[in-house]
């Protein structure tokens, strides 16, 4: 039954991948990256390249997301 909710939900959300400035695919739970961002000209967190502090905005807030995410998973009592 998770299975089969995992499939419809993947599939409701579409499977469009993003990359970062540097070819590296983002994570497909993150969703699309701002569309405007500021001109400097920044590293990115984890190997993801260089580009706009926005994007680096973005990537650290996702990943702040992730984690939190998965602290609260382990915290759920399994079935």
């Amino acid at each position: 039954m998770k299975i089969l909710l995992l499939l419809l939900l993947t599939l409701s959300m579409g499977c469009k991948t993003y990359y970062a400035p540097n070819g590296t695919a983002f994570p497909w739970g993150w969703g699309e990256p701002p569309q405007i961002q500021t001109k400097d000209y920044v590293p990115l967190p984890n190997g993801y390249g260089h580009g706009s502090s926005t994007l680096k905005y973005w990537i650290e807030l996702n990943q702040d997301h992730d984690k939190v995410t998965k602290a609260l998973n382990n915290m759920r009592p399994t079935d």
